[in-house]
């Protein structure tokens, strides 16, 4: 059993004031108990399991077969189009009465375990991987989640590929990809308390916004400490920083601080790895 220190459980709390500035803006705004406290559940659950998953689980489990987990979390990311779209959009599996954003679920994952097959001679399967996820979300159509992987993808590859032509190359395609999704973007219309929740919060006043800039940054931060030894929490810090700034561009969903249970999974799937591997590294 791993000893856990208090350093390694605190940054899962680092979450919590966008979580609850985020609740405290829906309650003001009327939104049913029924949908605020779905985050608050699955944020005290996942906590809870991921405390198991530091205590408990060693860290070989993440190194066992890279390729042939990256390619299961593929084909989970293909899954939407099984399911009925919203005017052409598909990025939600529908099971009873939840509806869960794999995006947001998926991609955590796949930056880690692309990551572990980068650091093994997976390279050109690397490269394959994410030119056929930026495809993927390009299909769905995702622009925030395909901007978000191709900036995280790009900080990885830069890292593994020694050839600068192939850097470039990847680059190239993952810049492309990005700009088509914007130009062909999807014109959902957004959810007050999904989507705008960063402007529900500014319209309860100065000083409530300024805390919940400060709280959407916190969210990001522990990613960023060790950010220059550290390829793994910098992929992953930029892509859930991108996931906040698009949201002011487009109609996207606000991770942790606006309703949805399916970034709160994600970040939790990616703090646990980076945490582990932290662990595994100073035993």
């Amino acid at each position: 059993m791993t000893k856990l220190h208090i350093k390694h459980i605190l940054p899962y709390f680092f979450m919590l004031p966008a979580l609850l500035i985020g609740t405290i803006a829906m309650i003001f705004y009327g939104v049913d108990i029924s949908i605020w406290i779905q985050n608050i559940f699955i944020w005290m659950l996942g906590v809870c399991f991921c405390y198991v998953i530091l205590n408990k689980t060693p860290l070989i489990e993440l190194h066992k077969n890279p390729l042939l987990v990256t390619s299961i979390l593929t084909i989970l990311l293909i899954l939407p189009f099984w399911f009925n779209g919203l005017e052409g959009v598909h990025r939600w599996v529908t099971l009873g009465p939840f509806n869960f954003y794999m995006a947001s679920i998926i991609l955590p994952m796949l930056i880690v375990y692309l990551w572990r097959l980068s650091k093994s001679n997976y390279l050109p399967y690397v490269i394959g991987f994410m030119i056929l996820i930026g495809g993927i979300l390009l299909l769905q159509p995702d622009a925030g989640q395909i901007t978000a992987f191709a900036c995280a993808s790009t900080i990885i590859l830069w890292r593994a590929i020694e050839n600068p032509k192939w850097q470039y190359i990847t680059l190239i395609i993952l810049t492309l990809y990005v700009f088509t999704s914007w130009i062909y973007i999807d014109h959902l219309a957004p959810v007050p308390y999904v989507e705008q929740i960063i402007f529900l919060v500014a319209d309860m006043g100065s000083m409530l916004l300024i805390l919940g800039v400060g709280a959407l940054l916190l969210i990001v931060y522990p990613f960023f400490i060790t950010w220059k030894k550290d390829i793994l929490a910098s992929a992953l810090g930029l892509y859930f920083l991108m996931t906040i700034l698009v949201t002011f561009f487009g109609h996207f969903p606000m991770p942790i601080m606006g309703y949805g249970i399916s970034p709160i999974i994600g970040y939790l799937i990616g703090m646990t790895a980076t945490q582990k591997i932290k662990m595994a590294q100073t035993n």
